[in-house]
């Protein structure tokens, strides 16, 4: 699909996203069988936490709070 409906001919990396990404294994096997650097989204990767959250507990979910997280750091003009 990406290949047909767009320009380009060439996928440098993968980003998974959504629940489905902290399947055990699942980033490893989709760059095994595409030969593509794969990686799992994480968000937060850069954020500072507070003291009430726990890291571990935020990795798992962060890919399934991509589109979450950036709506929570666009500007709105009122």
């Amino acid at each position: 699909f990406f290949f047909t409906s767009t320009q380009f001919n060439q996928v440098d990396h993968i980003v998974l996203a959504g629940g489905c990404a902290v399947i055990p294994g699942l980033a490893e096997t989709v760059a095994g069988r595409t030969q593509v650097d794969t990686m799992v989204a994480n968000p937060f990767a850069n954020m500072s936490l507070g003291s009430k959250v726990r890291p571990k507990s935020l990795a798992a979910d962060a890919p399934a709070l991509l589109v979450a997280c950036g709506l929570a750091l666009r500007r709105f003009d009122a």
